[in-house]
């Protein structure tokens, strides 16, 4: 398991129970543990444990060889933050949840359709939804419009499904590391950070990446 875990943890995946439980449970021995972060310690990185939910690859430093990896890797995730926290409060809406989606919180595609077909306002949600970039698409039926957010939700490793057959959804770690990221973000808005002063940037994507 040491290199495919090592090999994952270096593309930047979130290594959960969920989308991972095999690479999971190896990272949950210690010495396991160990092994991976003397790997990566020589690449300035080290294994991060998040909620004991998640596993990932954090740098330990910013520097100018690896600057262009953390700008795009924050890019991505910032990119991502509006389409993905729109769909979790229609989820809560539609469900009658009182708390965010979390990590192996169960999505169930049927109830969440009915939820959505009996409820104007969530039809039009889910409609703009799919004018966002994450889950842009020309489709217009609402049961497809749903099949289609799930789909792209579980590409870009916010949800998976144990079994490929069934229209059951689990939240995987990665969940739990966008609530960090807002954390984050909400934090520097209430302090007043300046992300455009000199260094600011790189400072913010340090904070998030270390």
């Amino acid at each position: 398991m040491f290199k495919p875990v090592a090999e994952a943890l270096l593309s930047g995946h979130f290594i959960c129970p969920t989308a991972y439980p095999d690479a999971f449970e190896y990272l949950s021995q210690t010495h396991n543990a160990d092994k991976i972060n003397n790997l990566l310690k020589p690449l300035d990185r080290e294994l991060h444990n998040l909620d004991g939910e998640l596993y990932y690859a954090a740098y330990t430093l910013v520097d100018d060889s690896n600057r262009g990896a953390i700008k795009e890797a924050f890019a991505e995730i910032r990119s991502q933050l509006r389409p993905v926290v729109e769909w979790m409060d229609m989820v809560m809406t539609a469900l009658g949840q009182d708390m965010p989606i979390r990590a192996r919180d169960e999505i169930r595609l049927h109830r969440l359709l009915q939820a959505i077909e009996h409820e104007p306002s969530l039809s039009e949600q889910l409609n703009r939804l799919t004018q966002l970039t994450l889950f842009k698409t020309s489709k217009t039926a609402i049961t497809e419009q749903l099949a289609w957010v799930l789909q792209k939700l579980e590409q870009t490793g916010y949800l998976a499904r144990p079994n490929p057959h069934a229209s059951v959804y689990i939240a995987t770690g990665k969940i739990n590391y966008l609530h960090r990221v807002i954390a984050f973000l909400n934090d520097a808005e209430s302090l007043d950070l300046d992300r455009h002063t000199a260094g600011g940037e790189d400072g913010e994507q340090q904070e998030l990446f270390l």
